[in-house]
């Protein structure tokens, strides 16, 4: 799951050539007798309901704790404005407290920065940890349903080449979405 980039926007929509670029391959009949197949844990991330719902929370949360930021930072440059546009005129009490001012709130923004880097990458790994927990009896299903002995994780640098056929992240992803929904940890954002 990644969070929003560095502004805080969201991916930009792939224009629809490329979208039929990342589209998978037609599915290839899954050969008779095998036992072994892979999947794509990115693809299953990326195109199961939990796996989006999962990117939606991570992102509602990254522009929250953008928009705090940014209000901060709002605070800054009037205060910043107001010491440059009107510096001479104040005494050196008003400039010294000023200045006091602007040293606080820089150090806020940068506090609110490192606490909302770190406030996102700790629900993600909730968010990871509930992700696996619910992947592991859809892999579970789709090996047994398919006589599996192995499902190989693609992309993780294990296999360089595999036969299409033996690609089962549709199925695995089907089993996940089918799963019953089980009572967990809220996933609600804390703001």
């Amino acid at each position: 799951f990644a969070p929003a980039d560095a502004t805080g926007q969201p991916p930009a929509t792939p224009a629809p050539a490329a979208a039929a670029a990342d589209a998978p391959p037609a599915r290839l009949p899954f050969p008779p007798g095998a036992t072994h197949a892979y999947v794509d844990l990115q693809r299953v991330a990326a195109q199961s309901s939990i796996g989006q719902s999962a990117n939606q929370q991570v992102q509602s949360l990254s522009e929250a704790k953008l928009a705090q930021i940014e209000a901060t930072n709002a605070e800054l440059a009037a205060s910043q404005q107001k010491l440059q546009q009107r510096g001479g005129a104040l005494s050196n009490e008003a400039q010294i407290q000023l200045q006091a001012e602007i040293d606080t709130l820089n150090t806020r923004v940068h506090r609110q920065t490192q606490d909302a880097e770190a406030e996102v990458v700790r629900f993600q790994q909730g968010l990871q940890l509930e992700f696996n927990a619910k992947l592991a009896p859809a892999l579970d299903q789709v090996g047994a349903t398919r006589g599996l002995s192995f499902i190989f994780s693609v992309g993780e640098g294990g296999i360089a080449w595999a036969n299409p056929a033996l690609d089962v992240t549709a199925d695995v992803i089907l089993a996940l979405d089918a799963a019953p929904p089980t009572p967990s940890s809220p996933s609600l954002i804390h703001i």
